[in-house]
C-alpha cells in the first residue's frame, strides 16, 4: 500500500519517536509523530477514495492486418458519491502466437477528477506491429495522495481480443498457363452456384438466401443450402513451409514473417481473382478450398497464429502429389530438403502450373541467375531479401495482362492492410 517514499517516511519517523523517547527531546518525538500520521492518513486517503467502475471495453477493428490501426475504449463511471481524484490507468496486454506468450503493459494515460455520476471514456492505440492474437484487461487504477506517499492499485473491467492478420500485399494473382483458362464471364466471387444440383451443405456468410434448403434445415436444426454445381475450375494450393529447422540463423525470424505474408498476400489476389483457395502447411493444416470472404479468413486466421514447427516439406508435397490437383501450386520455402532434383518431383503432373517461392540468399557466384528447376514445369522464384517478395512477384506476374487484373499496381509497394 504504501509507496518506497510513504515507507521511508513511516521508518524514518518511527526512529525519530523513537530518539525523541531516549533522550527526552519533545521536538523530536512531536517530528516522529506527524511523520508517522502523514504515512497513515496518506493511507485512508486512498483507501476512502472512490474508484471508477468500467462498463465496458471494445477493441475496433477486431480483425487487422499488421500496422493497421486498433483502438481501445473504454467506457467508465463514477458510482460513488465523492469526486475521484487524479488516477492513472494501464491496461494489462497479452500478446500471444501458436506458440509463444508476452505480457506488457500500455502506456500509463492519467485521468483527470471525475464527478459521481459521470461518465469518462478512454481510448488509446493497442499496438499491431507483430502478429498474432492480442488479449487487452483487466485494467488497473491506480489511486495516490497528493504526496505519493500511498497507493492502490485496483483491477477492473474485462477482457476484449483482437486478432493481428499478417501484413499483405497488393500483388496480382499466380499466372495460369495458356490453356489453362476462367469462365468468359467475369463472376464474383461469392458467385457458387450453377445449373445444377450438386449437394447440401451447411449455409456461409455470403451464401444466396434463396438456396437455402429448408427442409434439410429443420431436420438438422442449422441453415443448409443447396450446392450446385461450380463456375470455376480453377483451383489454386498454397503450400506454407513452417519447418523451424530452416530458420536457425540470424535472420530466421524475419524471413519467416516474409514467408506468411507471402503465403497471405496469394491467397487474398487468388481469392479475388475467383479462384478456389486452399492453404496447406508442411504441420499438415489443411484450410480446404472456398472462394469467399469468409473462407479467406479463415486462412488469415490460422496465417495470424501459426509459428515455425517440426513439420515436413517432402510428406507435405507428397500428400499433395496423391491428390487429382487440376489447378495452380505455390509453394513458399526457405529451403528445399537436401535441394535434389526429386524433392519436388511427387508433384509430377497433377497440377497445371507450379511455382516454388524460395527466400534464400542467392549465391554470390550464381548472381542474377535462377537455380535449376526442379520439375519440368515448374516456376522457381528466388526472394534474395525478406521485403523483396512483392517486386520479384511482380516481375514473375508482369506478362499476365488480363482484365481481371485487380486495380492496384503489381509493385513493388509496402504491404496492403485491408483485409
Amino acid at each position: 500500500m504504501l509507496t518506497p517514499s510513504g515507507w521511508l517516511l513511516l521508518i524514518g519517523s518511527t526512529l525519530l519517536v523513537a530518539a525523541g523517547w531516549v533522550f527526552g527531546s519533545s521536538e523530536l518525538l512531536a517530528t516522529g509523530i506527524a511523520g508517522v500520521a502523514v504515512a497513515v492518513l496518506a493511507v485512508a486517503y486512498v483507501k476512502v477514495r472512490p474508484p471508477l467502475r468500467a462498463t465496458s471495453r471494445s477493441l475496433k477493428p477486431q480483425q487487422i492486418h499488421v500496422g493497421s490501426e486498433c483502438h481501445v475504449q473504454l467506457e467508465m463511471a463514477n458510482p460513488g458519491r465523492l469526486r475521484t481524484p487524479v488516477l492513472r490507468l494501464a491496461d494489462e496486454i497479452s500478446f500471444s502466437t501458436k506458440n509463444s506468450i508476452s505480457d506488457f503493459r500500455s502506456p500509463d494515460l492519467l485521468v483527470a477528477p471525475v464527478s459521481p455520476g459521470d461518465r469518462l471514456t478512454v481510448s488509446y492505440r493497442l499496438p499491431t506491429e507483430e502478429r498474432g492474437r492480442v488479449i487487452a484487461g483487466p485494467l488497473t487504477l491506480t489511486v495516490t495522495d497528493p504526496l505519493s506517499m500511498a497507493a492502490q492499485h485496483i483491477q477492473v473491467g474485462d477482457r476484449a481480443e483482437a486478432l493481428v492478420y499478417p501484413a499483405v500485399f497488393p500483388i496480382k494473382p499466380p499466372p495460369r498457363l495458356p490453356g489453362n483458362t476462367f469462365d468468359a464471364v467475369r463472376r464474383s466471387p461469392m458467385a457458387q452456384s450453377g445449373d445444377e444440383l450438386y449437394g447440401l451443405r451447411p449455409f456461409q456468410r455470403g451464401d444466396d438466401p434463396r438456396h437455402i434448403h429448408w427442409r434439410s434445415s429443420a431436420h438438422h436444426d442449422e441453415l443448409i443450402v443447396r450446392q450446385f454445381e461450380e463456375f470455376s475450375h480453377t483451383h489454386t494450393t498454397v503450400l506454407l513451409d513452417t519447418r523451424s529447422a530452416q530458420l536457425d540463423d540470424r535472420d530466421g525470424f524475419e524471413r519467416f514473417e516474409a514467408l506468411v505474408s507471402g503465403a497471405a498476400s496469394i491467397c487474398r489476389a487468388s481469392q479475388r481473382r475467383g479462384d478456389q483457395i486452399r492453404l496447406t502447411t508442411t504441420a499438415d493444416y489443411d484450410s480446404g478450398f472456398g472462394c469467399d470472404s469468409a473462407h479467406l479468413h479463415k486462412i488469415y486466421e490460422h496465417l495470424a497464429l501459426v509459428s515455425p514447427d517440426s513439420g515436413n516439406l517432402v510428406g507435405a508435397i507428397e500428400r499433395l502429389g496423391r491428390e487429382h490437383g487440376g489447378g495452380l501450386v505455390v509453394a513458399v520455402t526457405a529451403s528445399v530438403d537436401g535441394t535434389e532434383p526429386g524433392s519436388l518431383m511427387p508433384l509430377g503432373s497433377q497440377f497445371s502450373s507450379k511455382t516454388v517461392v524460395l527466400f534464400a540468399a542467392v549465391d554470390q557466384a550464381q548472381e542474377g541467375q535462377l537455380p535449376p528447376v526442379f520439375v519440368p514445369g515448374t516456376t522457381l522464384l528466388f526472394v534474395d531479401e525478406p521485403t523483396g517478395f512483392a517486386e520479384v512477384w511482380a516481375t514473375h506476374t508482369a506478362p499476365d495482362e488480363e482484365s481481371w487484373a485487380l486495380p492496384y499496381p503489381a509493385a513493388s509497394t509496402p504491404a496492403d492492410h485491408r483485409p
